[in-house]
């Protein structure tokens, strides 16, 4: 077993779990018990939950590999990222600069954690005190936020594991169902849609017999049409009657 560098009143050993507190008591978790790569870093209440745990792996004198008990998986900085702002998350361990921290002592019984590749300290973002809160690195300014304590889990911690699974299962559950739903929805408008090409293609049938009917029509309106020379006729038979009237006068 080994013992590392005394922390305040804390003593790091490799074979322990510890929680990590904010200045309000709120603890460090992988949020929503995620065991993936790049799962978000938060604070919580403390829920003696396994996920808000962590073992300190020593990588060298006073720098640690902090690991979640719940998921196997280290502290470890945004695609190694070095500036202000760079988001913590977790990830496997890997041998990366990324995932080695130093443990600094103060003298009031909190501890800075400082990203070793950066000497940025870790940091919660925009002094954010509510649940959820993220965590990146930033330059120190001594600020409460920066501020840290470790100590030592001592209870047993709560039955996690299988809640943690249950949850997963049920979420398993409901996805099915999810996308089943919008399925049923697609079939509704096909319904609704059957009846507008029936309608639309009796429109299209009665049309061109409307249209084959007006000929028929002009064609009986033609005879009245050749009655006017006719009637064009009728003056010449008149002329001769009223020449023999003239003769008969002289």
């Amino acid at each position: 077993m080994a013992v590392s560098k005394k922390v305040a009143q804390t003593v790091i050993k490799e074979d322990k779990f510890y929680t990590i507190s904010a200045a309000n008591g709120k603890v460090v978790e992988v949020a929503d018990y995620n065991t993936e790569n790049g799962a978000r870093i938060q604070l919580w209440d403390n829920a003696n939950a396994e996920w808000q745990q962590w073992g300190f792996v020593r990588a060298g004198e006073g720098v640690y590999r902090i690991k979640n008990r719940f998921t196997g998986k280290m502290l470890d900085l945004y695609q190694g990222g070095v500036g202000d702002g760079t988001a913590v998350h977790q990830w496997e361990g890997a041998p990366a600069s990324s995932q080695l921290w130093v443990v600094e002592a103060g003298n009031d019984g909190r501890v800075k954690i400082k990203s070793n590749v950066s000497g940025k300290c870790l940091d919660v973002v925009g002094m954010n005190s509510e649940n959820g809160a993220g965590l990146q690195i930033w330059a120190d300014v001594n600020g409460d936020n920066q501020h840290w304590v470790i100590s030592e889990v001592t209870r047993k911690p709560k039955a996690v594991k299988a809640a943690a699974k249950a949850k997963k299962e049920a979420a398993a559950e409901v996805a099915p169902a999810a996308k089943a739903a919008p399925a049923a929805e697609k079939k509704v408008p096909v319904a609704k849609k059957a009846p507008a090409k029936k309608a639309a293609a009796a429109k299209t049938e009665a049309k061109p017999a409307a249209e084959k009917k007006a000929p028929a029509a002009k064609k009986a309106a033609a005879p009245k049409a050749a009655e006017k020379p006719a009637e064009k006729k009728a003056p010449a038979a008149k002329k001769p009657a009223a020449k023999k009237t003239t003769k008969a006068a002289k």
